[in-house]
């Protein structure tokens, strides 16, 4: 029987893990919710879902959020998960689980995901731009993912659009992370934020609702003039866009639309921007920590 890697997810509010072969099959998929209680509940669980498949994985990825030196398996930060904050996770998990463990950022497995297999298997340099409550994402450089000196290349969602670098509002996550487009749409809307979503969003539009497409095309063009700028600083060969809200290929249309009004009006040529949809979406972060435990533990 062919061995897999046991690629386990952790997210804010659940766990997902599932074996995965050489072909990238997703076998015996399933997750559990997130514990909050401690290093101990969090390591237990970890234990416990690799319990199920003891014997039959010949190693542990882990894609775990926060700041992650993946050489030394530790979380400098670990998100919504502060009490790991520090936690030598892979070390620790080690002494459970006798089998090779690597670990990585879930941002970076999701565009190692798009690099190895996906949209931007084809380049060297590359960026991956992931739409979600924040702006998560990675730089891609010859093919590898950039850690950067303290692990935290990529971090966009911390980029400040304001001199008010004390108000996460005025962060590219608060400018562009999806809780900003529901909140202005329900403003416009006369609306709880609780009763807008992102594809309830895309249906008005569809509907012909002008507001609601004059308030896609500025959230946008704050995007596509991010992108513009990210394409001068580190001139990549593509930005694969992922996140919920690029399934839908207005967003991207539109994206790509203020690209096109931007690069109009600048007054210099210079390389534009090329852009396309990330390949991997629900399944990305478990993707990407397969190819980095091939990468770190086969080659």
């Amino acid at each position: 029987m062919e061995q897999t890697c046991l690629c386990i997810d952790v997210g804010g509010s659940s766990i997902k893990y599932a074996r995965i072969d050489s072909q990238r099959n997703l076998m015996d998929y399933g997750k559990v919710p997130t514990p909050y209680d401690g290093v101990e509940a969090y390591l237990d669980c970890l234990e416990k879902i690799y319990k199920k498949f003891e014997g039959r994985v010949s190693g542990i990825s882990l894609s775990v959020p926060g700041i992650i030196d993946s050489q030394k398996g530790i979380c400098v930060t670990a998100g919504n998960l502060r009490f790991a904050d520090g936690l030598s996770l892979v070390p620790e998990l080690k002494k459970r689980c006798d089998v090779p463990i690597t670990i990585m950022n879930d941002a970076k497995c999701a565009a190692l995901a798009e690099s190895t297999y996906g949209a931007l298997s084809d380049c060297r340099d590359g960026v991956v731009l992931v739409l979600g409550t924040g702006i998560g994402g990675a730089l891609i450089k010859n093919g590898q993912v950039h850690m950067g000196h303290h692990f935290a290349a990529g971090e966009f969602s911390f980029i400040s659009m304001t001199d008010y670098v004390d108000q996460p509002s005025n962060h590219w996550s608060g400018v562009n992370g999806n809780p900003r487009l529901t909140e202005l749409a329900a403003r416009l809307k006369g609306l709880p934020a609780s009763e807008v979503s992102g594809e309830l969003i895309f249906q008005w539009i569809k509907e012909g609702d002008q507001q609601m497409e004059k308030l896609l095309d500025e959230f946008t063009r704050i995007i596509a003039r991010m992108i513009m700028n990210l394409q001068f600083i580190y001139d990549p060969e593509r930005f694969a866009i992922g996140g919920g809200m690029s399934r839908q290929p207005m967003l991207i249309e539109s994206i790509q639309k203020n690209l096109d009004y931007l690069y109009a009006l600048y007054p210099y040529e210079v390389p534009k921007a090329e852009i396309a949809v990330c390949q991997y979406y629900n399944e990305a972060n478990l993707i990407g920590a397969y190819s980095n435990f091939v990468r770190s533990i086969c080659d």
